[in-house]
């Protein structure tokens, strides 16, 4: 037999194994790794609608909204935490200046008449990134020995928020940017005493 005709029958002996393979995990529900759930496809399907550029972007871009997904959350953990360790239960109304309160209750009640999903009960995941730096500043008395200084947490926080815009608003970071995500993140963690 030609070795073009054994490629060949290689080849078509991997497509009907495959196919078995499929079949199998559809009956017995299993994942071997070949199966591809129907909503992924769907989702893969209306992205692949979009240009080889915008989804090579997305994909680059992705691992810096994660990072600031981490951080942020991380952050109001870390606020939420402490604040009700000094206030207790009542922290939100005795600690996060007002118009920190006002905009994430704007924010709750925008959602609200949106009619969609809430976020969260929690009004503190209603603020943006600047206002947990307000309450940071606000709060200095009680959240400051988590740091080692004043004034490099108001700068490290200014600068996270300025690489933060376009992330969140679905620009891609230049390299520069890129690198100086990584740095503002080491002294963040830093800064943590």
């Amino acid at each position: 037999m030609k070795s073009i005709h054994l490629l060949k029958l290689f080849g078509h002996n991997n497509i009907f194994l495959e196919a078995d393979i499929r079949r199998v995990e559809e009956e017995l529900d299993l994942d071997l790794g070949h199966r591809q759930d129907k909503e992924e496809q769907a989702e893969k399907n209306s992205y692949l609608q979009f240009s080889e550029k915008l989804r090579t972007e997305a994909a680059r871009m992705a691992q810096h909204y994660a990072i600031f997904y981490c951080l942020e959350n991380f952050i109001r953990e870390l606020i939420a935490t402490r604040l009700f360790e000094h206030y207790g239960t009542d922290w939100w109304n005795v600690a996060v200046p007002d118009q920190v309160k006002q905009s994430a209750l704007a924010n709750q009640t925008k959602e609200k008449k949106a009619g969609v999903t809430p976020r969260s009960p929690n009004l503190i995941d209603y603020t943006n990134f600047g206002e947990l730096g307000e309450i940071i500043r606000n709060q200095w008395d009680i959240l400051g020995d988590m740091f080692r200084d004043k004034s490099a947490v108001d700068r490290i926080l200014y600068s996270l928020n300025m690489l933060r815009a376009p992330i969140a608003h679905c620009k891609p970071l230049a390299e520069d940017e890129i690198l100086r995500l990584q740095l503002a993140l080491k002294d963040w963690f830093r800064q943590m005493s």
